[in-house]
């Protein structure tokens, strides 16, 4: 399993408009193939002015990242960079799943 993280920290003047615009967005992305899965968090360690989040998804593997990345992640990106300009900073990481642990082992 990967997570694929982006990070966004997302100007507040514009906080309500980039929500409402990211939640199609990641229904869109879980359309790729391999895409699983997709959860929105919120940092609650804030800054003044800004609002942080984190859009995490989940990719069955690195090949179908990969695949996104070459051949889509471009396009995604350039409507949101289009609509907020720099009112939104986004940064991303992936991480590769090594273990799980649940209560009670």
């Amino acid at each position: 399993m990967i997570l694929y993280e982006v990070n966004l920290e997302i100007s507040n003047e514009i906080f309500d408009e980039y929500m409402a615009w990211l939640r199609p967005h990641i229904q869109e992305m879980l359309r790729f193939q391999g895409f699983i899965k997709a959860d929105i968090y919120t940092d609650t360690e804030q800054q003044e002015g800004n609002t942080k989040v984190v859009a995490s998804y989940y990719v069955d593997n690195e090949e179908n990242l990969h695949s996104y990345i070459d051949e889509m992640s471009a396009s995604m990106r350039a409507d949101g960079i289009k609509r907020f300009g720099d009112k939104c900073v986004a940064t991303r990481r992936v991480l590769k799943l090594q273990e799980s642990h649940t209560s009670g082992e």
